[in-house]
């Protein structure tokens, strides 16, 4: 029996019939391998949707959070706003009843200043000895206000003096004059405790350099 001989073009046909059926062979994939793909991409998506829900509930719960530190921001505004008002009105009332016993103080040591130079021109009426007096009751009056009102009391006892009603007068004065000042020095001296105690008190004492009211009250000479 003779056997068939192929052409060229028919060789080469075969031959490139047999090169896409292997790489058919090579490129074809297995069950076990689809189905592998398969459970792998059920694994995927089941994983991406966990991540999501993840990502989700973290975004709610800085969402939260932010909600949370704006509250209490909110909060700290609004007390920060109280305290500050309340320690204004506190402040501002015990600070104008120490300029109010200051100013009384100060008038009445004004009232006393004014009695110097009539003491003076009572110096130039008296004889020697009262003059002497009424010079150690002038330092007294400059230096010494203790004093003075025991040196304006002994005056007073001067059988001289006690005839001249404007030196009796005057001795009245200057002994009434030191004991008004005691009095409002008194009453400045509470005032100014108070203001700084309530300077000390919380949250006042946080707020306070803030409004400008200063820690103590200075004290006159």
């Amino acid at each position: 029996m003779r056997e068939e001989k192929l052409t060229p073009e028919q060789a080469q046909e075969v031959i490139r019939e047999a090169v896409r059926l292997q790489q058919e062979q090579e490129n074809a994939i297995d069950t076990q391998t689809l189905e592998a793909s398969a459970a792998e991409s059920a694994s995927t998506r089941s994983t991406c949707a966990t991540r999501c829900a993840q990502w989700a509930q973290e975004r709610q719960r800085r969402a939260q959070r932010l909600r949370y530190f704006l509250i209490a921001l909110g909060v700290c505004a609004a007390l920060f706003v109280v305290g500050l008002f309340a320690s204004q009105r506190a402040l501002s009332a015990a600070w104008a009843e120490v300029q109010l016993k200051r100013a009384q103080l100060e008038n009445v040591q004004q009232r006393k200043a004014n009695l110097l130079p009539r003491l003076e021109q009572l110096m130039q009426q008296a004889n020697q000895r009262q003059r002497e007096q009424l010079q150690t009751l002038t330092d007294a009056l400059r230096q010494n206000p203790d004093a003075a009102r025991a040196v304006a009391e002994q005056l007073l006892q001067d059988p001289a003096l006690q005839r001249d009603w404007l030196a009796v007068r005057l001795m009245d004065e200057i002994t009434g004059s030191e004991n008004r000042i005691a009095v409002e020095r008194q009453r400045f001296e509470e005032a100014a405790t108070r203001y700084e105690q309530t300077a000390r008190r919380f949250p006042i004492s946080i707020m306070r350099p803030l409004l400008g009211y200063p820690r103590t009250v200075e004290r006159p000479q």
